[in-house]
């Protein structure tokens, strides 16, 4: 069933804008990372249009870290003519409270894209509870403008 819907939201993150609502969005990465027993950092290649290009896969950690290159994030969007990208990876203790060192990968990612003029619209990081959770660093204000 899991796999049915994250189909279904997949085309229709796919045919639509990835920004066109949040709760589509957040729907889609928590059912892409709800079986996830470790962390996994996964990166949405967009067009200038912001329709997904791909949703890559970029590295599998443990339960409490994710190593993160920023050389195969720049890679990944160079190879795909991306214009933009939106960061994502979950917490598999649920709570999706940044830590200092999600903080400052996303600072780096952010300050080499900008070099590169690809847009990061967003770091989001899905943790699961009764209900799923979604932090946007962007609406935390750890990404500007």
């Amino acid at each position: 069933m899991i796999d049915a819907a994250t189909a279904i939201l997949r085309r229709h993150v796919r045919a639509t804008t990835a920004l066109q609502s949040w709760d589509k969005l957040t729907d889609y990465l928590a059912l892409t990372a709800v079986r996830e027993r470790v962390e996994t950092f996964r990166v949405l290649l967009l067009d200038r249009k912001n329709k997904l290009i791909r949703d890559k896969v970029m590295s599998r950690g443990s339960v409490s870290h994710v190593p993160v290159y920023v050389s195969e994030v720049l890679r990944a969007a160079l190879v795909l003519d991306a214009s933009a990208i939106i960061l994502c990876h979950n917490h598999p203790s649920g709570d999706p409270q940044p830590s200092q060192a999600d903080i400052d990968m996303t600072r780096k990612i952010v300050d080499a894209c900008r070099v590169m003029e690809i847009t990061v619209h967003d770091h989001l990081i899905v943790g699961f509870g009764r209900e799923k959770a979604a932090f946007s660093m962007r609406a935390a204000g750890l990404i500007g403008a």
